[in-house]
C-alpha cells in the first residue's frame, strides 16, 4: 500500500522544494512571453507528474477495495476478482493478438460514467431546478421575515428567477415562430443567457486569478530559516527565460541560401 504520508517531503528539503517551486512558476508562466523549452519542460514535467499520481491513487484504491484493509478476498468474497480482472484487461493493449479484450473493460467503464453523468445532469440540472424555481417563497414569511419586506425583498429575486427560467426555456421554443408574446419572452431569454453566459466566464477568469495570486503569494512569502526568500530567485529565473527565449529564437533562424543570379537556360530561350 502507498505509505499514508506520501507527497510530504522531509524537513530538510524544504528549501530545494521552495528553489523547484519558484523556477517552476517562472517557466510556466513564461510562456505568456512566449514558447520556449522551459515552459515545455515544465508543462510535460506537470503532466508526467499527475500522471503518475493517478495510477498511484487507482492502484492503490483498487487493492484497498479488494485486499488491503478490508480482506473481502481473504473473507471468501471472490466477486472481487472480477474487477480486478478487468483492470488487467487494460494491459493487452499493448497487443495487436489479443487487442480486442482491451475493449472490454472500456466500454464497461464507459458505459458506468455515461450512465452516471447521464442521471447526475438530469437530477442537478432538471429535477433539482425545477424544484428550486417552485419553492421561490412569493408570500409569507421566510424566517420570520416578510418576503416583501426590506430593500431589497426577497419576493423580487424569486420573481426575477422565475421571469428568467420560464423566458430561457422559451428560447429553446421551436415549435412556434418567435413573433408576439412569445418573441418578446425569447428576447428576454436571450439576454439572461448572455448573463449567464458572461457571469460563467467572470468566475472563470477569477479563478484563474485567484490561481494566479496565489503563486504571487507563494513567491512573496515563502522563506527558509529567515535568511532565504523565494522572491530572490525571480531574477534569476527571469534571465534564464530570457536567454533560454533568445538562444531559440537564433537558433531556429532560416539560414540565408546562396541562390545564383545567371539565367538558366530555358530563361535565356
Amino acid at each position: 500500500m502507498i505509505p499514508p504520508n506520501i507527497g510530504q517531503l522531509p524537513p530538510e528539503l524544504d528549501l530545494y522544494a521552495a528553489i523547484f517551486g519558484v523556477f517552476a512558476t517562472i517557466f510556466i508562466y513564461s510562456f505568456l512571453w512566449k514558447e520556449n523549452p522551459l515552459s515545455r519542460a515544465v508543462e510535460h514535467l506537470f503532466v508526467g507528474l499527475a500522471a503518475v499520481f493517478t495510477l498511484a491513487f487507482m492502484y492503490d484504491a483498487a487493492l484497498s477495495q479488494a485486499v488491503w484493509g478490508t480482506n473481502r478476498l481473504a473473507e471468501g468474497n471472490y466477486i472481487w476478482l472480477i474487477p480486478l480482472l478487468l483492470s488487467l484487461m487494460y494491459f493487452f493493449f499493448f497487443t495487436k493478438k489479443y487487442f480486442f479484450l482491451y475493449r472490454y473493460p472500456v466500454s464497461i467503464v464507459a458505459g458506468i460514467m455515461a450512465g452516471m453523468m447521464i442521471c447526475g445532469m438530469i437530477q442537478s440540472n432538471f429535477m433539482v431546478q425545477i424544484q428550486s424555481t417552485a419553492a421561490l417563497p412569493l408570500i409569507g414569511e421566510v424566517d420570520g421575515v416578510g418576503v416583501w419586506e426590506g430593500w431589497p425583498p426577497q419576493g423580487l429575486d424569486s420573481v426575477i428567477i422565475i421571469i428568467g427560467v420560464i423566458t430561457a426555456l422559451s428560447f429553446f421554443f421551436f415549435t412556434w415562430e418567435h413573433t408576439g408574446v412569445l418573441g418578446v419572452s425569447t428576447k428576454i431569454g436571450r439576454y439572461v443567457l448572455m448573463a449567464t453566459f458572461g457571469a460563467a466566464y467572470g468566475g472563470t477568469v477569477m479563478a484563474r486569478m485567484s490561481l494566479f495570486i496565489g503563486r504571487l503569494t507563494f513567491l512573496y512569502q515563502t522563506s527558509y530559516e529567515d535568511w532565504f526568500w523565494a522572491w530572490y530567485l525571480i531574477p534569476v529565473a527571469v534571465i534564464l527565460v530570457i536567454i533560454v527565449g533568445l538562444w531559440g529564437r537564433t537558433s531556429s533562424a532560416p539560414t540565408r541560401s546562396t541562390y545564383s543570379t545567371k539565367p538558366t537556360e530555358r530563361e535565356e530561350t
